[in-house]
């Protein structure tokens, strides 16, 4: 666990310096380090890094390389590229990790209030660590993360095509082209959510079932979740859903981006409280949490802003903090944290 508290330690050291230094809010320095991090990380680190580093382990020969019907072609061309140029893998970790960490950076360094407590939160939330496990979904889901100024902005084709082009690593993307009219519906975001909720029971059970009987690699998400993982992470969220509620209504936040974020947050952990009922497998239908959660990254800074209390705040770090261990270890399962036998120096 100490070198994700190191790495985590470093950037936040970085971006307060280049704050306090420059007066600007440090990009680069936070790109590099965050990517360098989980490019140079063994393959055994990760639930699923085993299978998306096959073919770089095995040195395949691109002459070899099969396209599979049953794996999204956006993908399967960055590794056949990657694997034409070199077979070590540190590259398919690095050039992906790359792409996640500056397409979230990216938003966070236009929409933050507070942009280290947003770094901070993108790190011990999960939303960095996300795709260590999950290569191809993560990707898609930091490609869908710029489609946030889209929905914000109501412009419905620039929305569709980013949505578009991220399912080409993960078609749970277009999971989240309904949500772009949820949120902007006219009506006040209470009723959006019972709506959701009501919605979500419905089809949740369909929707598992459907997805398992459809594709072989989703088989897994009709099981149950036997160590409750996902239990606990989701009641974390709508814990945190429940108090951004309630600061929301009682220091009568009128912000319009700030209540357009929270009900994308809010109906997303709602859609998928049904589908934990059912004991679903919570590497599958409950990943889509995550495509819902990192605006939180967002939301929390806004939210304490308006607090405007340093005691509040010291005490969130240190929970947020505590979650990111807890998360990392028990249920990841990305530690320990091992290198790539290639930067391996003893």
């Amino acid at each position: 666990m100490l070198p994700y508290l190191l790495v985590l330690g470093f950037v936040m050291f970085w971006i307060i310096l280049e704050r306090k230094a420059l007066n600007r809010k440090s990009f680069f320095i936070p790109l590099i380090a965050l990517s360098l991090f989980a490019g140079v990380r063994s393959y055994r680190v990760g639930t699923d890094s085993n299978n998306y580093t096959s073919d770089f382990r095995d040195n395949l020969d691109v002459q070899y390389f099969e396209f599979s019907e049953g794996v999204e072609i956006g993908y399967q061309l960055l590794e056949y590229i990657l694997l034409s140029l070199n077979a070590n893998y540190f590259w398919l970790f690095f050039i992906t990790a790359t792409i996640v960490v500056y397409c979230y950076l990216k938003i966070i360094k236009k929409y933050s209030v507070n942009y280290w407590f947003s770094i901070f939160l993108f790190v011990t939330l999960g939303v960095y660590t996300f795709f260590l496990n999950g290569l191809r979904q993560g990707l898609a889901m930091a490609i869908f993360a710029l489609a946030l100024p889209y929905l914000l902005e109501k412009r419905l084709l620039a929305y569709l095509i980013v949505c578009f082009f991220a399912s080409l690593f993960h078609t749970t993307a277009l999971f989240m082209i309904p949500f772009y009219f949820l949120v902007n519906l006219r009506i006040k975001p209470f009723y959006k959510i019972v709506a959701t909720f009501i919605g979500s029971l419905l089809v949740s059970g369909l929707l598992i079932q459907y997805l398992a009987a459809t594709n072989e690699r989703y088989e897994g998400y009709a099981g149950e979740d036997q160590e409750g993982g996902g239990y606990l992470t989701l009641g974390f969220y709508i814990i945190i859903m429940l108090f951004t509620y309630v600061v929301i209504r009682i220091y009568e936040v009128k912000d319009k981006q700030l209540m357009q974020l929270f009900t994308l947050y809010a109906v997303g952990v709602t859609f998928i409280i049904p589908i934990a009922m059912l004991g679903a497998n919570p590497s599958g239908p409950q990943r889509l949490l995550n495509y819902f959660t990192w605006t939180l990254v967002l939301i929390l800074p806004f939210i304490f802003k308006r607090i405007n209390n340093a005691y509040v705040t010291s005490v969130a770090v240190v929970l947020f903090t505590i979650y990111f261990i807890l998360a990392t270890t028990k249920f990841s399962h990305l530690t320990p944290y091992t290198l790539n036998p290639l930067f391996e120096i003893l």
